[in-house]
């Protein structure tokens, strides 16, 4: 992981499919800014720079704002899932996350889930350590400006209801040295009534894979995204669909895939998610997990 975050500290390429990234992505973070803009480069592209900086950033808000800016579902349920926060910073870092509480009076079970969630995503101590030893081996060998390191967590609320609890999780991660901020996402199934956990081998039939791959590239095709430079990378490929089979929603009308930054193209422009009617999707639905959907 250091290594990693090293290699992108050091050539600071942001787009994931080959593309040239010369903007800076979050505004709360650090905005347009004229370092940004290449120094040697002929004074008739500097105006056409500070533009692709302009739109991308532009498209890239509208993007944040279509996954964030939505409210919570189900406000009536606030009783059974609460927010809580870890709010941590210093010099070097920022610790920012809002998370989901099942309430266990409501229902013991809950406390498999709240359990699992402490251990897999709420050990501040582990990120704060891991954020301080990648500070001492980019300080060791590169003398470059230093923003703090941002570690931002947050939730959606996507269906509670026959036992079932469909939670988006959203992480923020910004790491110093490198242009931009980063989204990457969990999906968390919960079966109350069994206390168990739902993935995709649970909860699709055996060797549904391929299938439910060709679901998603038709209907990315069929929302007409753009063409021209970006017409190749609005395709996931089935590699990175085994890698992200997991990270689904299950809602009263669609199951919803969302996938990390730059997975299908570049960050300004991609999509975070692919949402498939359930009515296409319900032969290859194990038969128990039906009752969790009506």
């Amino acid at each position: 992981m250091k290594a990693i975050i090293l290699i992108f500290a050091l050539f600071p390429i942001a787009s994931c499919k080959q593309q040239i990234d010369n903007s800076k992505i979050s505004e709360e973070i650090i905005g347009i800014e004229e370092e940004a803009i290449p120094t040697n480069v002929p004074d008739s592209m500097y105006f056409i720079y500070k533009k692709i900086q302009e739109e991308q950033l532009r498209s890239q808000r509208l993007k944040k704002e279509g996954l964030i800016g939505t409210e919570n579902i189900l406000p009536a349920l606030k009783e059974l899932v609460a927010s809580k926060s870890i709010y941590k910073e210093s010099d070097d870092y920022l610790l920012d996350y809002t998370y989901p509480y099942l309430n266990e009076r409501i229902d013991s079970s809950f406390r498999t889930f709240n359990e699992f969630f402490a251990k897999n995503y709420l050990n501040t101590e582990r990120t704060i350590n891991d954020i301080l030893e990648d500070y001492e081996i980019i300080c060791d060998t590169l003398s470059i400006p230093r923003f703090r390191d941002q570690r931002i967590i947050n939730y959606k609320l996507k269906s509670a209801h026959n036992d079932l609890i469909s939670i988006l999780l959203y992480k923020e991660n910004y790491y110093s040295g490198m242009l931009h901020s980063t989204y990457m996402f969990d999906c968390l199934n919960y079966d109350s009534k069994n206390q168990e956990f739902i993935y995709f081998d649970t909860f699709f039939i055996e060797g549904s894979e391929k299938m439910v791959h060709d679901l998603i590239n038709k209907t990315i095709l069929d929302q007409s995204y753009p063409s021209g430079d970006y017409a190749d990378c609005w395709q996931l490929s089935l590699d990175d669909f085994i890698i992200y089979k997991n990270n689904f929603v299950i809602t009263n009308n669609h199951i919803v895939f969302y996938l990390d930054d730059c997975i299908i193209c570049p960050y300004y422009t991609g999509a975070y998610k692919v949402a498939i009617p359930i009515n296409k999707l319900n032969h290859l639905i194990r038969t128990h997990h039906k009752s969790l959907l009506l």
